[in-house]
């Protein structure tokens, strides 16, 4: 830890290229070797290892990395006999477009894999050999610097460049989200919930899942995402409590997307003559009756555009 502890580690923000879904100089990925890829947690720059043998220069030994290695995993499928709630919100979700990977379509990798992401820390000596590698996960990283960790979580939860790229080329290929008509007469439950702006105390209130997880602009209530028609998915819970409270809250926003670019947060309309993503004009005021200040606020979660032009890359 302690050579790690010397090592220069800076923090992107929002607009900084940061390359952390490819290598700079091949076609490998997380995904394409137990390797995985390098960033460089000063530069932002990422690189398959064997990309060192012909660019040595990649290796800065006075310079942090981190390593990403990533692979997708089947979902085992759930045996449990739904609740009568529950087949009310499957049966909605049967198919009813000719459509991949969109609410009313038919489920894509996103639906069928769970993406398993393992990180660590790497060190490099003077004649560019790993002088110490250590693993970077929830249970780890308080025995990290601080800086160091501000680094590598900001590298994690970045979009990155050709991730930005490839969200904006899918995102014009896709119909306009249209102005939620709900929005700015939304019903507000003045119940006294406030949201804590710590990613880590968020979870479902029905499931306790910790990912995936929607926030109702109405009454407060945390609920995990969409379960479909077969069974796979998330935990529902967003769902089930807009259909248990007479489907009277109908809009939602993805927690870990609220970031101070509030327009890029994904928010989803239940609503019957809705029923799809949506654009809340005055989400930033919603979120400050539950004390949430987007301007805080750092993004932790990918949004769905970003869940599915990744998984289709794989």
């Amino acid at each position: 830890m302690e050579i790690l502890s010397s090592k220069t580690a800076r923090t992107p923000s929002t607009s900084t290229p940061v390359l952390n879904s490819e290598c700079a100089y091949s076609f490998h990925s997380p995904f394409t070797s137990t390797s995985g890829i390098l960033v460089n947690l000063s530069n932002f720059v990422g690189f398959h290892p064997d990309a060192v043998k012909v660019q040595p220069q990649l290796i800065e030994s006075g310079v942090c990395y981190l390593r990403i290695v990533k692979r997708k995993e089947l979902k085992a499928p759930e045996s449990t006999e739904p609740s009568s709630t529950e087949q009310e919100s499957q049966y909605q979700q049967q198919p009813t477009k000719l459509a991949l990977g969109k609410e009313g379509g038919f489920k894509s990798d996103e639906d069928k894999y769970d993406v398993i992401s393992t990180y660590s820390m790497v060190a490099f000596d003077t004649d560019g050999n790993v002088a110490a590698e250590l693993p970077y996960d929830d249970t780890t990283k308080s025995s990290y610097p601080a800086y160091i960790v501000e680094s590598a979580d900001g590298v994690i939860s970045h979009t990155g460049l050709v991730m930005q790229q490839d969200v904006k080329e899918w995102e014009l290929d896709e119909d306009p989200k249209p102005v939620s008509k709900y929005a700015s007469s939304l019903e507000f439950v003045d119940n006294g919930v406030q949201i804590s702006p710590d990613a880590s105390t968020w979870k479902c209130a029905k499931s306790g899942d910790t990912d995936n997880l929607w926030l109702n602009l109405s009454d407060g209530f945390i609920g995990g995402g969409r379960k479909f028609w077969d069974g796979s998915g998330g935990s529902n819970g967003a769902l089930d409590h807009f259909l248990e409270t007479g489907e009277k809250y109908p809009l939602v926003v993805k927690l870990g997307t609220i970031t101070s670019d509030v327009t890029s947060a994904d928010c989803y309309s239940y609503a019957k003559d809705e029923d799809g993503p949506v654009l809340i004009p005055n989400l930033a005021d919603l979120l400050a009756k539950r004390g949430i200040n987007v301007a805080a606020m750092k993004k932790t979660d990918k949004s769905i555009a970003e869940m599915e032009v990744e998984l289709n890359a794989t």
